[in-house]
């Protein structure tokens, strides 16, 4: 029943009650294939609020100096889904969660609010384990490693116009955006879209919007090219294999 969970308890933290990891990891679609009398929704909503406090205290305390414009904003970008759908992601959830076969086969693991609805349940899983201590031990070292700068924090707010003012500044160009897949049922679209400068492929998202799907490539393509430190983007080196 437990079999594989305590490799997702790499993630720094390990459960008491191994019954509230399993539960943050079962989507009510492999519930209801199973019969089972319960699924993730519970600690979802539960995670949603413990989250919402850790970043609100995270924000205060790191920038005293910043007024409560700023925060809120801040706060705003580093609690929406495509930036928990990332720390989802930068801690491999959605190898872990349990599907049904439909959401299964239309790549549910790999959807944005799928894998923020599988963290915000973590989050909620962790408290309930261990109390507040532990669900904040566990959510700041994913912020300080995705997004170590305030000026990280207000590009997620707007990934699209930060990355279209950036590309127009540095290189006098337009980001242009494509969707290169769709797959799943009507009700369950996932898009994956990407991003090029002149030509050169430097972001790729997948959603289950086509608006998300193009913030995430925004994202994605910010981090490249910050990474690269390239000067021009024609060059090779700051180009991903499609």
């Amino acid at each position: 029943m437990f079999d594989g969970l305590p490799k997702l308890e790499e993630i720094g933290y390990d459960f008491k009650k191994k019954e509230l990891l399993l539960e943050a990891l079962t989507h009510r679609s492999y519930s209801v294939e199973k019969g089972f009398n319960y699924d993730n929704q519970r600690l979802e909503f539960l995670g949603d609020a413990v989250i919402q406090i850790i970043i609100t205290d995270y924000l205060f305390a790191r920038y005293p100096m910043h007024d409560e414009g700023l925060l809120t904003k801040m706060r705003s970008a580093l609690n929406q889904q495509s930036t928990l759908a990332n720390f989802a992601k930068n801690i491999s959830l959605g190898s872990f969660l349990k599907l049904g076969k439909g959401e299964s086969k239309a790549k549910g693991n790999d959807r944005n609010s799928t894998l923020c609805d599988a963290f915000e349940a973590l989050a909620g899983a962790i408290y309930l384990d261990g109390g507040m201590d532990s669900a904040r031990n566990f959510l700041v070292p994913l912020i300080d490693d995705l997004y170590p700068s305030p000026e990280l924090l207000l590009q997620i707010a707007n990934p699209k116009g930060y990355l279209q003012e950036y590309t127009q500044k540095k290189w006098g160009t337009k980001p242009l955006y494509k969707i290169e897949e769709t797959s799943g049922p009507e009700h369950q679209k996932s898009f994956s879209v990407s991003v090029t400068v002149n030509n050169l492929l430097v972001g790729n998202g997948t959603a289950s919007s086509r608006k998300s799907a193009e913030s995430m490539a925004a994202e994605s393509a910010m981090r490249n090219l910050a990474d690269s430190q390239a000067p021009d983007p024609k060059s090779e080196s700051i180009g991903l294999t499609p």
